[in-house]
């Protein structure tokens, strides 16, 4: 069973962190996702004093030259000349500070221990789990995922949140499986597919809420199902993935109100649950070939 307890929204930059005194130059804190964020920076070389972090961080550093880069968690030093791409990963309640001897372009995504915990809980029974610092590792997954998050906020999520949230539930059996160790009780096992009415059911609430931007625990609580299970239960039954899914489902009902001379393509973007014109636009284009005006004329 999932909790239908939603987490509160992160918001790094409303909080004091002394590695950093320059603000974000992207950050999702206008995405609602709920027990994570991402931000993107643009900063100068700095020293931060030792530090808890109240989240778990995973720093992904950016486009440029490598960068030298001292790290101490718990007295332990570490020097790492980061490439561009590099990972980082904090693990919140670790005594930690570094100096960044050049500036660079790096992203920041958080998890609220209880996000990553709920998550972690959803997929295996565990008897106990240590999550374990890392500097300057590359990983292919981590990278594609911070693109990813960068893009949707980039473009104002324009999926809404439900993109976000499945990709922060992803990456956080990620870190699991790879920044972890840990002991297993029993494996929560999942087999078989989704029903033809459980998927009648999921279909129906989204077809119910379209001009809703609802999150991913709102639809798998239509099964009472907990996220990660249903995300790997909704794919294996339909081939896409839930966002994939919403976004086919939104453009097909935009398609359908386009015939209708009365709406304006603004009107029509908000009753299918986009939260601007330009977003509508963008996606419908990238879904079917041609901007909403131009398939309104098709017709």
């Amino acid at each position: 069973m999932t909790s239908t307890n939603e987490l509160p929204l992160v918001d790094l930059t409303r909080q004091t962190y002394p590695a950093l005194s320059q603000p974000p130059i992207l950050a999702s804190k206008r995405s609602g996702w709920r027990g994570i964020f991402f931000n993107h920076y643009d900063h100068p070389p700095h020293e931060s004093p030792e530090f808890e972090y109240a989240q778990h961080i995973i720093g992904v550093t950016g486009r440029g030259h490598p960068i030298q880069s001292e790290h101490r968690f718990e007295g332990q030093v570490q020097t790492c000349y980061c490439q561009p791409g590099d990972v980082l990963f904090i693990p919140a309640k670790i005594g930690y500070s570094s100096l960044w001897k050049q500036g660079g372009e790096f992203s920041l995504i958080g998890f609220f221990p209880a996000f990553f915990d709920r998550t972690v809980n959803e997929s295996v029974r565990v008897k106990q789990i240590e999550l374990i610092p890392q500097i300057g590792r590359t990983d292919p997954f981590v990278q594609q995922v911070g693109i990813a998050l960068k893009a949707d906020v980039e473009a104002n999520h324009p999926a809404g949140r439900l993109f976000g949230e499945s990709l922060a539930t992803a990456l956080a059996i990620h870190l699991l499986k790879h920044y972890s160790a840990w002991q297993v009780k029993l494996p929560l096992k999942l087999t078989g597919c989704l029903s033809e009415s459980q998927l009648q059911a999921v279909m129906d609430y989204i077809d119910a809420h379209l001009d809703r931007d609802f999150s991913l625990s709102e639809m798998a609580g239509v099964l009472n199902l907990s996220q990660y299970h249903f995300c790997r239960l909704f794919k294996r039954s339909t081939g896409t993935t839930p966002h994939q899914y919403l976004t086919i489902c939104r453009v097909d009902r935009a398609k359908q109100l386009l015939s209708k001379p009365e709406l304006t393509i603004t009107e029509i973007a908000f009753k299918v649950g986009f939260s601007n014109h330009s977003s509508f636009t963008r996606l419908f284009r990238q879904y079917v070939g041609v901007t909403p005006k131009a398939f309104r004329e098709m017709q």
